[in-house]
């Protein structure tokens, strides 16, 4: 199966550590810690990250710390971002640890464009 631009963003999303691969010049990277804080926290750190790449004209690199921490719901942080992220004009790169980012991806990736 040729691989797809979601296909293609999943695995730079998924096999990327920030820990260990220098962030390039064309990204800022803000950390997030997610351990007890609630989904509005998290998404508020992520919006000023978002602002600042987008005035500084590179893509962020978003790094959310102990996701599996979270006080809140996974589910109501993903839609958060899914909100944030519409119409935003750059390429934006999520990183975590958890494992949650592979589900999701994986979940949406399955989805065809007629499933419900």
């Amino acid at each position: 199966m040729p691989e797809t631009r979601f296909r293609e963003r999943k695995r730079l999303i998924t096999d990327r550590d920030p820990a260990s691969e220098p962030v390039t010049a064309h990204e800022l990277e803000t950390r997030i810690a997610c351990r007890g804080k609630a989904a509005s926290q998290v998404l508020d750190g992520m919006s000023r990250g978002l602002s600042t790449a987008e005035t500084r004209n590179l893509d962020p690199l978003i790094v959310l710390e102990d996701l599996g921490l979270l006080q809140d719901s996974v589910a109501t942080l993903i839609k958060g971002v899914c909100r944030l992220l519409v119409g935003y004009p750059r390429a934006v790169t999520f990183w975590e640890s958890s494992g949650y980012t592979e589900a999701f991806l994986t979940a949406m990736e399955s989805q065809g464009p007629t499933a419900r």
